[in-house]
């Protein structure tokens, strides 16, 4: 079906901006990560190394080990939970002001998305998981082929790992339409799986280019706000070289202070712009799911 190009990134900029409740629910991950965050970095014994005593001796305590695994299995577990039910609510949540609704709540969306969330889930798992097995795959291969060949395998392989640029772009291009499918048309997991595949196959010159403009867009704004944090980093670096006090100190001025600035501004930009992102392949899936062609038009005039 042919479909405007520039009227899907109008409507992902009016969606966003006109319903910032949708950036609530983006920040969840984020704040879920701020809650649990302090846990896990007290439980790292790299860093009670540096605490005073009596806390930098459990640090050479055997069980520490454990506690850390469990501290980052719980952080892991949780945050992505927390990411899944925020792309749910956000998409469930544009999918509905795309089809009338003018005003949509916090409570609303999380009672009306719940339905979907374990389908939702499902698809995330397939998908992530299924990169991963590829990605490590690879990798394995990749040391095994140098430790066997003295590195000349890693000269013929290392041209390989651009061929993951293109399948990201489709697995994820297939998964965002898939999870449309789920909460618009209330699909069953695998069928919604084939249905955004077939949407891609159909649309797969607009759609490549919807998530390149995406990906290369929101990646400069972020980068306007975040950059400017990395500075102080760099300048605590050289202080620590340079200083001549006790560089555990300028450590904990890096955990205490600059990390969790860096990581609230990060997680807020990230979380306001994912808003916008989710909304544009909710107004993308509306305009293409019953076509078969391939054409896009980028503005009205042309």
């Amino acid at each position: 079906m042919k479909f405007d190009f520039g009227e899907v990134l109008t409507r992902m900029v009016k969606i966003g901006w006109n319903h910032k409740v949708l950036w609530l629910w983006q920040l969840l991950p984020g704040l879920v990560s701020l809650v649990l965050l302090p846990l896990f970095i007290l439980a790292n014994p790299g860093f009670l190394m540096m605490m005073p005593e009596p806390f930098s001796d459990f640090a050479n305590e055997p069980w520490m080990l454990f506690v850390f695994m469990g501290a980052m299995f719980v952080f892991i577990f949780l945050t992505m939970f927390a990411q899944v039910f925020a792309q749910l609510t956000t998409t469930y949540g544009a999918i509905k002001v795309e089809k009338g609704t003018e005003r949509i709540g916090l409570r609303e969306l999380f009672n009306e998305s719940l339905p979907y969330f374990w389908r939702v889930f499902g698809l995330y798992a397939i998908f992530v998981g299924g990169w991963m097995v590829i990605y490590f795959a690879f990798v394995m291969v990749f040391f095994a082929g140098s430790m066997l060949t003295m590195g000349l395998a890693s000269l013929c392989l290392m041209p390989i790992f651009f061929l993951f640029i293109p399948i990201m772009i489709v697995g994820f291009s297939v998964l965002e339409l898939a999870q449309a499918a789920i909460i618009a048309d209330d699909m069953p997991l695998i069928r919604a799986i084939s249905r955004g595949w077939e949407l891609f196959r159909a649309n797969w010159l607009g759609v490549v280019l919807l998530m390149i403009v995406l990906y290369f867009g929101m990646s400069m704004i972020s980068s306007v706000f975040i950059v400017p944090l990395m500075f102080p980093m760099m300048f605590l670096q050289i202080g620590m070289i340079e200083s001549q006090g006790d560089p555990s100190t300028m450590m904990l001025v890096f955990f205490l202070v600059f990390f969790p600035l860096l990581f609230i501004v990060s997680y807020a930009v990230q979380g306001i712009l994912m808003a916008f992102f989710q909304s544009a392949w909710a107004a993308l899936y509306l305009r293409i799911h019953q076509g078969t062609e391939d054409q896009v038009v980028f503005s009205q005039s042309q």
